[in-house]
């Protein structure tokens, strides 16, 4: 009963193989020759039922036999030359080739001709009806040969067309399964392709976004004109870019008196293995392969009319570097964009002090051709008069008394009018709102959206540094409803109060999910960079919202400027 249930699966579990059709054929060949057999007058009824249980005996054995040498040859054609052998002798005393098992006795040609050469199943054909002949002629012995044969003919044109189908069936069925095993080889490699463009996809959409972010946080970067600020977040791009294990990025100035790192690692050993390296690494203008403290590393050079700078990855061989796409191309593009950024820092720095050397410049022209000549001008007409007083009369020192009084009056004035064309305090006028609104409405049109603001206080009340902080988180907040929130409407406000400046920002996008609120220093540079702007002013930094409902952004920032004042006064 194990070995039928043990069949029945076969069967059930591969309902396409060759094997199942033989298998087929043999028991149901075995149950209609063993009833034709029993039914028959040949023989009593227990030996017939012996023979025809035996019969499936063999049959359940052999089976198994067949299932489990199907794939070694040689083992194979030893099943089959003894099946073959044995169902000849089976004949001779169940009827000869009047045997109803002549029909049952083809299974062991067909399993030849199923999954042996042509050559073996033809020859064991050969044996089986050449040995059944040879038994009929003796036992019969029939005078004419001939006409045993004419007799037996249909017999012979069955078995030979049997086998003739049922070897076309294997050529067939083996060159089918040659098809859809290589079919099925293109199946994995496409799938395993599409898998790798799939995660390219992703790859390169998590690059984009980053390197989109990245560019924003650059642009505040070099407002902040902060190089230190600048390798840690180029560092830190670097391992999120590149998905490298480590990274560094170091910056000196020419002579090599100050210098920056930044690393995912032991800062100091890198320093101190870069600068014994340095001759040999400066040199280089290309990325290049070179071992730090024992480590590989794909670094770069970078050069500026101020600086140089030597960015480097982690690696595990070589070969990485060069031909891997998600390395090089990240790697080469921060290394362009952190040689740029150093540039433009050390060109701000130098413009702002050409501004403020022209600015001194034309303050001292202006005050020496105005003031200081009238100064002049003043200071010699006292001391004439001081020689001239005992020999002028009462009227003429009074009259040149006011005229001294009219050329100091107007010397202040022209003195006082200096004073207010450099303040714009003096004159009433506020830079930091009007280039902030000026920001927003030019940055509303380039992106087609609506940007209300409502902006109330006195900018004098904060500091320079607040008012550039503000600047910068109001940037990074609308590029990021408009980026990734997918916003068509902003609203800000921004109050500058006597003891703290607030500023709320809303946006109808697409909001924000609270794990990504929770998992702020894990998921964008730009939410962490302004969280970490407030945080150093002191600040509170809140951010909210619900997926298709918006986000809303809070801050409330203390104003240090009046509690330093009230601090002075106390």
């Amino acid at each position: 009963m194990q070995e039928v249930n043990r069949f029945y699966r076969l069967l059930i579990k591969n309902p396409s193989s060759k094997l199942r059709l033989v298998f087929l054929y043999r028991y149901i060949s075995l149950l209609l020759t063993s009833f034709f057999y029993i039914l028959g007058p040949q023989s009593p009824f227990i030996f017939k039922a012996g023979v025809a249980v035996s019969l499936g005996i063999s049959a359940l054995i052999l089976t198994d036999l067949y299932r489990k040498y199907e794939h070694n040859t040689t083992i194979l054609k030893s099943i089959v030359i003894t099946e073959t052998i044995g169902l000849t002798l089976l004949l001779i005393p169940t009827g000869g080739i009047s045997s109803p098992f002549i029909w049952y006795a083809l299974n062991p040609v067909l399993i030849a001709a199923s999954f042996l050469t042509p050559l073996f199943c033809w020859t064991s054909l050969t044996f089986y009806l050449g040995s059944t002949t040879l038994f009929a002629y003796n036992v019969f012995r029939t005078n004419d040969i001939g006409i045993f044969l004419q007799e037996k003919s249909y017999f012979y044109l069955v078995c030979i067309l049997t086998t003739l189908l049922a070897s076309l069936y294997a050529s067939l069925t083996k060159e089918l399964d040659s098809k859809a095993s290589q079919l099925k080889i293109k199946q994995e490699e496409l799938l395993a392709v599409n898998k790798e463009i799939t995660e390219t996809n992703q790859k390169y959409s998590e690059t984009l976004e980053h390197v989109m972010s990245l560019y924003h946080l650059m642009e505040n970067l070099a407002s902040e004109k902060s190089p230190e600020k600048l390798t840690n977040e180029i560092t830190n791009s670097l391992v999120k870019c590149t998905q490298s294990d480590e990274a560094f990025f170091w910056l000196a100035d020419l002579d090599y008196k100050n210098s920056y790192i930044a690393s995912t690692s032991n800062s100091t050993e890198i320093e101190m293995a870069i600068k014994e390296k340095l001759n040999k690494l400066k040199g280089k203008r290309e990325a290049f392969v070179s071992k730090i403290n024992k480590e590989l590393f794909w670094i770069k050079v970078i050069r500026t009319s101020g600086n140089v700078g030597i960015l480097g990855v982690k690696i595990s061989s070589s070969s990485e570097a060069k031909n891997t796409f998600f390395l090089n191309r990240p790697f080469e593009f921060l290394a362009d964009l952190s040689e740029i950024m150093v540039e433009r820092i050390h060109m701000d720095n130098v413009m702002n002090q050409m501004l403020l050397i022209e600015e001194q410049n034309r303050i001292a022209n202006e005050i020496h051709d105005s003031v200081s000549q009238r100064l002049f001008g003043i200071v010699c007409s006292l001391h004439s008069l001081q020689a001239k007083s005992e020999t002028i009369t009462k009227e003429e020192l009074h009259a040149e008394y006011q005229f001294l009084s009219q050329s100091t009056n107007t010397t202040i004035k022209e003195l006082r009018s200096a004073i207010y064309r450099l303040s714009t305090v003096k004159k009433g006028e506020e830079p930091f709102l009007v280039r902030l609104k000026k920001y927003l409405d030019e940055y509303a049109k380039l992106n087609d959206v609506r940007i209300t603001y409502h902006i109330t206080g006195d900018e004098s009340l904060i500091e320079n540094d607040l008012k550039q902080a503000l600047y910068r988180i109001i940037c990074e907040a609308c590029g990021n409803a408009v980026r990734h929130g997918k916003c068509g409407d902003i609203q800000l406000k921004l109050t500058l109060l006597n003891n703290k400046t607030t500023l709320v920002i809303q946006d109808n996008g697409i909001g924000i999910s609270s794990n990504y609120v929770t998992d702020v220093e894990e998921k964008g540079i730009g939410l962490l960079n302004m969280k970490s702007i407030v945080k150093s002013f002191a600040g509170i930094f809140s951010i909210g919202g619900k997926s298709g409902m918006g986000t809303e952004i809070d801050i409330e920032i203390p104003n240090k400027k009046i509690q330093n004042k009230q601090g002075v006064a106390g």
